[in-house]
């Protein structure tokens, strides 16, 4: 309901879309922002969300790039950052 209620203060703007996989050994929750070089507000933006999924305050979501997520090798791209 973030996403459509305007949840994300002045940073709603910046957030484009999302998309839940549910997996059998983790789910997984994406957004999609509009520039990666907006850190600040793609740090609020992630700090909401864990607030948002009562999340544990040590753990971390990461902040990865559409481009790194294309061309990673493993399983995980590299974040940029983490909240």
């Amino acid at each position: 309901l973030c996403l459509i209620g305007e949840g994300f203060g002045e940073y709603s703007d910046d957030v484009n879309g999302a998309v839940v996989q549910v997996r059998p050994k983790l789910d997984k929750i994406a957004l999609w922002t509009g520039d990666l070089r907006r850190s600040d507000g793609n740090v609020k933006i992630g700090k909401t969300l864990k607030e948002r999924l009562n999340m544990h305050p040590r753990s971390t979501i990461p902040y990865q790039a559409h481009a790194d997520t294309q061309s990673k090798h493993g399983s995980t791209a590299k974040a940029r950052y983490e909240m």
